[in-house]
């Protein structure tokens, strides 16, 4: 394994403060430093420090610390996230117990999170997940497209446990919370420039920036872009007639533009809206053949499970493009002096991609898919306190379409690695429109004990029309004209869901489900602070998970596995 070297630059920050005002609080600062030098300790500094900081954090439907939380929480504030030089959230597994957070594989940017055991292992976006994930407080319907890099973060919160009661559906082992940053009380920007390299694979170009801050007193505004070019960090073996040569693999670009503004009419209320463009394309997975558990050698090659290599004889692709809307509005009302919060979210994502899922030089499994998914959703919620009691109720609506279809190109090695000897397509289109209600009260007996009980409503309801891949469908001859003659298919079943410029015919449905849930999701607990800096609790909790629908035969066991990196 080869190490990498990071090269990176940081501009300044930009600020409308006068240089002479900049210059007195520097030398104020200066001199204060020198009349307690004596008296104090040093205090720590750079990204140690950082990563010692309290994070303000929103678990609870409220800003509060991290340390205040009766949850078993794990927070990164903005300066932890730059200290660790997190990029995605794959970036954050390590140090957190019972939280794996990793890529499927078999399909690029695609989540298999899992916490305390509870996840999937899938990349059908018709399978609901387990640990949720919520951007600015919106719940993102799908697993895909979920990993790639992000920038501009003010926290990222990683919640254990079941969090029905304010989070919903599909958390019943976790949700993460990553909320985006907003324009500050000044005009200020950054800018960043990097270059990993070492190792066999090319060069990775980042270049990101930010600016932004106050228009007028009541409105800020903010534009964050972002962008990526990975020449590859793999390498395959390709087998050419004159021998094998190498070339790089496993090759990303990414764009990804967004603005924020916020306007604040009054003291007591404030609107943020939130934009984010992504643009991705690149290739496809990387699969290796190996000796698989049992023992048996992969054919045709068999590599190192310690290496990256590789020798597909499909490099693949991958395309996402998507659309991402928040409007978020807060009013503070006299009423137990408490907050009134609305949230709205609207994502439209596209993609299509090809992988090589034998991972031999030669045809064996070549697979391609097409997702279309569009989700609203809207909750309207209150916190206030009244007296001891603090108190956190509201109505949740979700509703996601989709459309995924894949293909399967299979047994090209029969036809000289020219075309398939058999082509199965399948997908499915999926629908669910969810409604919850939920109620969650905290009660301070006294100052240092407190009890916690919450219940939520969930009223969901979907549908899957389903056509399944399956090799005993009906046997079409069909015949292309390629240089070495005409070739007859065994199987021909084309046809697809989602892309309709393709010119096939639509899958014809073999299966039609459609079922509605009720559930209640209860929770009571209690904390005691022992001191001001520790507490115990501990509380029992429900969650739901309705499950989903799949619309291909289960995988076969090949001798391989999906290569990963971590630059």
């Amino acid at each position: 394994m080869s190490s990498r070297r990071s090269i990176a630059h940081t501009a300044p920050r930009l600020s409308k403060k006068p240089l002479v005002a900049a210059l007195a609080t520097l030398l104020a600062g200066s001199a204060l430093s020198a009349m307690t030098q004596a008296q104090e300790q040093p205090q720590r500094r750079g990204g140690s420090a950082s990563l010692l900081e309290e994070v303000v954090v929103t678990a609870r439907k409220r800003e509060e610390g991290s340390q205040d939380v009766p949850l078993s929480i794990t927070a990164f504030g903005a300066d932890q996230i730059e200290a660790l030089k997190v990029r995605d959230l794959t970036s954050l597994s390590v140090g957190m117990p019972n939280v794996a957070l990793d890529d499927v594989g078999t399909t690029r940017g695609t989540a298999n999170f899992s916490i305390r055991g509870l996840g999937i292992s899938a990349s059908i976006p018709s399978i609901d997940p387990t640990v949720g994930v919520f951007v600015n407080g919106v719940y993102l319907g799908v697993n895909n497209g979920i990993i790639f890099d992000v920038f501009d973060l003010e926290s990222i919160e990683v919640l254990r446990g079941p969090q029905g009661i304010l989070f919903g559906r599909n958390v019943t082992g976790g949700a993460i919370l990553m909320n985006t940053k907003k324009p500050g009380e000044e005009f200020e920007g950054s800018a960043r420039f990097a270059v990993d390299g070492g190792g066999d694979g090319g060069l990775n170009y980042y270049a990101m920036g930010t600016v932004g801050g106050p228009v007028t007193d009541t409105l800020g505004l903010k534009l964050t872009a972002y962008y990526n070019e990975d020449e590859g960090y793999f390498q395959r073996d390709a087998f050419e007639p004159n021998g094998v040569t190498q070339e790089d693999v496993g090759a990303v670009e990414q764009t990804m533009i967004r603005p924020t503004l916020v306007w604040t009419p009054t003291d007591m209320s404030e609107l943020v809206i939130r934009y984010e463009y992504t643009d991705i394309s690149g290739d496809g997975a990387v699969a290796q053949s190996h000796t698989n558990g049992r023992g048996e050698p992969g054919a045709f090659v068999n590599y190192d499970r310690e290496s990256f290599g590789n020798s597909n004889d499909f490099i693949g692709y991958q395309n996402i493009e998507t659309d991402f809307l928040t409007v978020e509005y807060n009013q503070g009302v006299s009423l137990g002096d408490g907050t009134v919060t609305a949230i709205y979210g609207w994502r439209e994502s596209t993609s299509e991609s090809g992988s090589d899922i034998d991972g031999q030089p030669v045809w064996a499994f070549h697979s391609a898919a097409w997702l279309d998914t569009e989700q609203d959703s809207f909750e309207l919620r209150y916190n206030g306190q009244f007296g001891d009691f603090n108190v956190t109720t509201g109505a949740y609506w979700f509703q996601n379409d989709l459309g995924y279809h894949e293909r399967r190109n299979l047994a090209g090695a029969a036809l000289g690695n020219q075309a398939p000897l058999i082509i199965q397509d399948g997908g499915g289109l999926y629908g669910v429109e969810t409604l919850g209600l939920f109620v969650a009260a905290d009660y301070d007996i006294t100052d240092r004990l407190t009890l916690t009980a919450g219940l939520r409503y969930t009223d969901e309801e979907k549908y899957g029309d389903i056509a399944s891949l399956a090799a005993n469908q009906s046997i079409e001859e069909a015949f292309f004209g390629l240089d070495s003659g005409q070739i007859n298919y065994l199987v021909d079943n084309r046809c697809n869901l989602v892309d309709s410029s393709e010119g096939f015919k639509t899958c014809p449905f073999d299966f039609n489900g459609k079922d509605d849930w009720q559930t209640w999701s209860p929770k009571v607990g209690a904390s005691y602070a022992l001191t001001d800096e520790a507490q115990i609790y501990g509380h029992w909790s429900r969650g739901f998970r309705s499950g989903g629908y799949t619309c291909v035969t289960p995988r076969r066991c090949l001798h391989l596995r999906l290569l990963t990196k971590n630059r």
